[in-house]
């Protein structure tokens, strides 16, 4: 009996959706792309349209077979990749290898549900050539930009680097934000307060903070004057000038766009923009719930959106679920309304649970840790959206301190909760402060100001006007110094903001901007490991490209480029004529910032001769994985010296620590040294004898008494894994491997003679070697905070 077959992209979509489709339905995935540019060359024809050479992905050949055996059989075929760019363009190209006839029909499915699968089925439409347009527009860009400036990168700074369109933007900002934070200068100021109270009531103390001196706005600045008005104020008779009373509301925010989730989910979950993702994709896709709530179910809508709409059947259903949870008080009158950012794809909805039925704690005992976590982040925020704002009673007092000569001015105030509204969807006890939300309307303290909190949550005593105030003494007056602060690194939360308010990428792109920016020696990560910090050769990448003035390194270039995109994908600019505009203009500014010098720094003598040739000049130079000393006849032709010495980060020569081990090569001893990959094993024969290895870990193998270290995959992006020492002697071959770092402890409770590293980056656990069996776990102390890096 012929079916209709869909096809999806992941496999996991593919069981979900097959559950409520039934028997007449068969449904495969294609497991992503199946065709896309070849890994090397340009592979754009430019004099023709820009018609890009799309190969069948390697590895996809099988995946491929598989579906048009199936297409073969099937009555009719529905393409139900994911609802976005990408997806259109495997539905395209699927289209062509399946060599389908006649109308194509493609099918949206905003949420894996039985009632959303039922509307995508029910709502085909023909495949869109102007999405398709526009995302083969951005892969041209992309591989034109990346292609030809990265062979720019090359010639003008070290073989092998890379640069790409939008990453190097990101790049920029954060070579920007450096400089920033390394230009700035400190101002000093003081905070001036005084503990206060009421004649009638002495012990219900408050805060009241420096304001003004004789009518006019005062700023302490130095210790002197800090001194000098500290005296007068101890000396000062107090007053109550002024009360003011107000109702303030804090809005509840709109539900989750991606990039918003992405900046919470970094902020309050400690999840990376990547990790969120592909998490969220498995909510998504689909998780197995048991029978009685439905099997194989998916929990939220689609993950990559830009829209804060609902549709109108959720809106009223998760009133009405405010309503029985929470009450009549917490449902607003009228729904509440939120507008999207300019050029969102109305289309989808904002990111929310798939069904009001699924809470967090239903469903809890089916989900890994980092999807309830995930989950519920998403539907307290929906929850939330639809709530009363939260009320607060909040006063605000006026004080005047006389002095013989003077009157200085002082404000205090508090801040009570009157009505929890929103906030009580979000859980938060009692008294603790509740941190603002990505989306919530409230910007960031600016770099270099003066922070003097006037306002605090809590109740101030009842006061009246014109009342005397006493000073509490002790403690007495405080006067603090503060400096004001540079503005803070960004990390991956902020960072992704500040793409979204550039106008800089989209959804679907947030995620690799910041996960290609990390994969390169470009930036490092600081802060314990939280921020991103500019290597020395990132900045150079980022001055060479701005110095040769190339359109693309400039954000506002980047963000035009992208509203360009836009307009093609909705019919409104043709691909080509907007590719041959960028590209024209492209060219002539590579070409003239392909002239010039290299971008490297010259090299610098050091006044030493060399200790290995003798004639030539101990130089210090620069290489792409930092400066060095090299010898001067280093580079020349005839008989030309090697003699090398490394420097660390302070410029230092490093010195070669002599160690117990010997050459595999040679048999001569080793000495430990850094690299960009960090320490490791160097012959002393050097560079007769090229030997080197990774520094062992001090945990003998268990197989076979050889030394534990660490591999790096030779795949790039490949995890790193320990294995031992003698997974390459052609006598042993032992294939001992661990994913996790080993410590050379033994265990306290099994007497193993190591345990690992395990837990996650947040929470770092030492454990037993034998997960399994065992069971051993502890927190990790202090002392192994530098394996952290390895728990995941």
């Amino acid at each position: 009996m012929a079916k209709t077959l869909v096809v999806v992209e992941s496999p996991a979509k593919a069981k979900t959706i097959k559950k409520y489709l039934g028997s007449d339905y068969e449904v495969l995935a294609s497991k992503g792309h199946v065709k896309d540019l070849p890994k090397s060359g340009k592979a754009i024809d430019i004099e023709n349209g820009f018609t890009e050479k799309f190969e069948v992905i390697e590895g996809k050949e099988k995946v491929l077979a598989e579906l048009k055996a199936a297409a073969k059989n099937a009555d009719a075929i529905l393409l139900a990749t994911d609802p976005d760019r990408e997806g259109e363009a495997i539905a395209f190209h699927l289209a062509e290898e399946l060599k389908i006839k006649g109308i194509t029909r493609r099918v949206e499915f905003h949420e894996i549900t039985k009632a959303g699968v039922k509307r995508g089925v029910d709502n085909p439409r023909d495949l869109d050539k102007d999405l398709y347009d526009a995302q083969r527009c951005r892969r041209v860009l992309d591989r034109i930009v990346g292609y030809d400036v990265s062979s720019l990168v090359w010639k003008k700074l070290a073989f092998g680097l890379s640069a790409g369109r939008v990453q190097s933007v990101a790049l920029r900002l954060i070579v920007d934000r450096e400089r920033e934070i390394e230009a700035f200068v400190p101002e000093e100021y003081w905070n001036i307060g005084a503990p206060l109270a009421s004649k009638r009531d002495p012990r219900a103390v408050f805060q009241a903070r420096l304001s003004s001196k004789n009518e006019k706005k005062f700023e302490v600045v130095d210790g002197v004057t800090a001194a000098s008005v500290k005296a007068d104020l101890t000396g000062a008779t107090y007053t109550v000038a002024k009360i003011t009373k107000r109702e303030t509301k804090r809005h509840p925010a709109p539900p989750y766009t991606t990039s918003k989730l992405q900046q919470d989910a970094v902020n309050r979950l400690s999840f990376g923009a990547k990790r969120t993702m592909q998490i969220a994709q498995g909510l998504y896709e689909g998780v197995e719930l048991g029978k009685d709530l439905g099997g194989t179910v998916g929990l939220i809508t689609y993950m990559r959106t830009d829209s804060t709409r609902v549709a109108p059947e959720m809106v009223t259903g998760v009133r009405t679920y405010i309503h029985d949870t929470f009450g009549k008080a917490y449902v607003p009158a009228k729904a509440n309304e939120y507008k999207s950012k300019k050029n969102a794809q109305e289309a989808h909805e904002a990111i929310r649970p798939a069904s009001l039925d699924l809470s967090p704690e239903t469903v809890r005992k089916y989900l890994k840790e980092e999807q309830y976590k995930l989950y519920k982040l998403i539907w307290d925020r929906f929850v939330a959206s639809q709530m009363a704002d939260a009320t607060y009673d909040q006063t605000s007092v006026d004080i005047e301190a006389k002095t013989k000569t003077d009157s200085y001015g002082l404000k205090a105030g508090g801040r009570v909760l009157k009505f929890a509204g929103w906030l009580e969807a979000l859980g938060t006890p009692k008294g603790q402060k509740e941190e603002k939300l990505a989306g919530e309307e409230e910007e960031a303290p600016a770099s270099g100001a003066r922070l003097m909190t006037t306002e605090e949550d809590g109740e101030m005593p009842p006061l009246e006007q014109n009342e005397a105030l006493l000073l509490k003494s002790p403690p007495g007056v405080a006067a603090d110094q503060k400096f004001t602060q540079p503005p803070a690194r960004y990390n991956e939360g902020s960072l992704v903001r500040e793409l979204e308010e550039r106008g800089i990428g989209r959804p679907s792109t947030y995620a690799e901007i910041i996960n290609k920016v990390q994969a390169r020696d470009y930036v490092e990560k600081v802060d314990g490991g939280k921020a991103f910090r500019p290597t020395d050769l990132g900045k150079r990448v980022v001055d060479g490209l701005v110095g040769a003035k190339l359109d693309f390194i400039e954000p506002a270039f980047t963000s035009a480029m992208e509203e360009e995109l836009d307009q093609v994908e909705a019919g409104k600019e043709d691909r080509v004529v907007l590719l041959k505009r960028f590209y024209k203009k492209f060219r002539e500014q590579l070409d003239a910032g392909s002239k010039g010098d290299r971008w490297v720094p010259d090299p610098e003598a050091t006044g030493e001769t060399c200790d290995k040739c003798g004639t030539g000049q101990m130089m210090k130079r620069w290489s792409k994985n930092g400066y060095f000393i090299g010898c001067s006849n280093y580079g020349r032709k005839k008989d030309p010296c090697k003699n090398t010495r490394n420097l660390d980060k302070d410029g230092n020569v490093q010195v070669a620590e002599l160690t117990e081990y010997k050459c595999h090569k040679c048999s001569k001893p080793m000495v430990k040294k850094s690299g960009r990959y960090g320490e490791f094993l160097s012959c002393t024969g050097y560079p007769e004898c090229d030997g080197t290895r990774p520094v062992p870990l001090g945990v003998p193998c268990p197989k076979c008494g050889g030394d534990i270290i660490e591999i790096r995959s030779a795949k790039r992006g490949g995890r790193t894994f320990y294995g031992c020492s003698n997974y390459a002697v052609e006598t042993i071959k032992c294939d001992f491997k661990l994913w996790a770092k080993p410590i050379p402890t033994p265990c306290p409770a099994c007497n193993l003679p190591f345990l690992v590293m395990g837990g996650t980056k947040a929470k770092p656990q030492i454990q037993c070697s034998d997960t399994k069996g065992c069971g051993y776990k502890a927190p990790a102390s202090d002392g192994d905070g530098d394996l952290a890096a390895s728990a995941e």
